[in-house]
């Protein structure tokens, strides 16, 4: 195997009473754990391996227990263990046969002499064989249906910004233009172009406050989450009871208590108008906190005894396996800030946003409405790419997130 092919995983073995932090590095027909001197500590032959068990503690985490045929058992805590483990697993020659219920029934209808009829083939294979190919069907309606529902909207919106402005007023409306057109798209930059504020100040100033919004929530909701789930300290459990209870507020009832507060610091009509109140956003913290319980303790207690600092745990340990939950928190920043019009604390037509001048363009009247339909395809455009570039993680995240080490 080349150095690129092969699998690495940065973690701790356990041998002994002690546990050793390196990084195990796995080839087609043997594993070998590295300390932090790059010096090999073990040296594993899949062959020699007799049973081999994988835990797996969140994310791409887990720990792999694994016993060899001289009797020997070595505990690793990997933090991309999950691929380390398939690997393993794929290459270990002495792994059990798994035998169905069916090849059972056969070897005892072989012994009594029997003739073995031979199943008979569906057209349709079902994965759950408990449920009649019905119940298949009505399943899979149901979720026809529910994504035809969630994606009709999104279609005609796209189909919206193609329609020539005639189209756009006939009734019954189409879902589909009949003579699309991009003349929508070419009015509205063209609308922009007219602007006193130019349309790069605009982009600008929406991807500054996205962009430095995402990225101050993200730290700052990680490093709290982090000292509440791994950490006993007093009221840690008051102040995660207070973030828990403002989830339950939207900007709606908070707009006029943080409008007192900026207004009372001076920040009225500057970016951190908009930056304070992203990077106290709960939503995250509470995100990254559930999720980072699902570390296992160990693995940070093997760090300290290591002599890793705080900040060391944190961004080369914890970080790294809570992957999908920090992706997840960077959508739901991303689309509250890109969809701010800021038009309540932001007064100066050179600070303003992106949204705030399609706004603006939307309410133009009749002769803008193709223009007001292709603003909402771009707004939106945006969340929904991100959203489509990371949806298996946030998938993982909701499946994680209750989990507790």
């Amino acid at each position: 195997m080349s150095e690129n092919a092969m699998i690495k995983s940065k973690g701790t073995i356990l041998i002994g009473n002690k546990n050793i932090r390196g990084e195990l590095r796995c080839q087609d027909d043997r594993a070998a754990f590295y300390n932090v001197k790059n010096e090999e500590v073990l040296a594993i032959e899949y062959s020699h391996i007799r049973a081999l068990k994988n835990v797996r503690n969140g994310g791409m985490a887990s720990t792999i227990t694994m016993k060899l045929a001289d009797e020997n058992q070595y505990e690793l805590m990997l933090n991309t263990g999950v691929k380390v483990f398939n690997h393993m697993y794929a290459a270990w020659p002495g792994k059990p046969t798994q035998k169905s219920r069916a090849d059972e029934l056969h070897r005892l209808a072989e012994l009594r002499g029997e003739k073995i009829q031979k199943p008979k083939k569906h057209l349709i294979k079902r994965r759950h064989p408990n449920r009649s190919i019905g119940g298949d069907i009505g399943v899979y309606l149901l979720l026809t249906i529910v994504a035809v529902a969630m994606g009709f909207p999104l279609v005609f919106a796209i189909g919206s910004a193609l329609k020539p402005l005639d189209e756009l007023f006939r009734f019954p409306p189409t879902i589909w233009p009949q003579h699309p057109t991009i003349d929508n798209f070419s009015d509205l930059i063209v609308t922009m172009g007219q602007s006193w504020v130019p349309f790069s100040r605009y982009l600008l100033n929406t991807v500054l406050i996205t962009f430095l919004g995402t990225f101050g929530h993200l730290i700052i909701a990680s490093m709290a989450a982090f000292v509440l789930a791994k950490y006993d300290f007093p009221g840690g459990r008051t102040f995660f009871n207070v973030v828990v209870t403002a989830l339950m507020f939207s900007g709606y009832v908070t707009g006029i208590p943080n409008y007192v507060i900026m207004n009372s610091v001076n920040i009225i009509d500057t970016y951190w108008a908009l930056l304070l109140p992203a990077f106290a956003a709960p939503i995250g913290l509470f995100m990254m906190k559930q999720f980072m319980e699902s570390l296992p303790t160990a693995l940070i207690e093997a760090a300290h005894i290591d002599g890793a600092g705080e900040f060391r745990i944190f961004w080369s340990i914890v970080m790294p396996n809570v992957k999908p939950a920090w992706l997840t928190v960077i959508i739901f920043s991303v689309q509250s800030l890109w969809n701010n019009s800021a038009a309540t604390v932001i007064y100066s037509e050179a600070k303003k946003t992106l949204v705030y001048a399609f706004q603006q363009i939307q309410a133009g009247g009749i002769a803008r409405t193709g223009q007001a339909a292709a603003v909402t395809v771009v707004v939106m455009s945006v969340p929904i790419l991100i959203f489509i570039l990371s949806q298996s993680q946030i998938l993982e995240t909701m499946a994680s997130s209750g989990i507790k080490d």
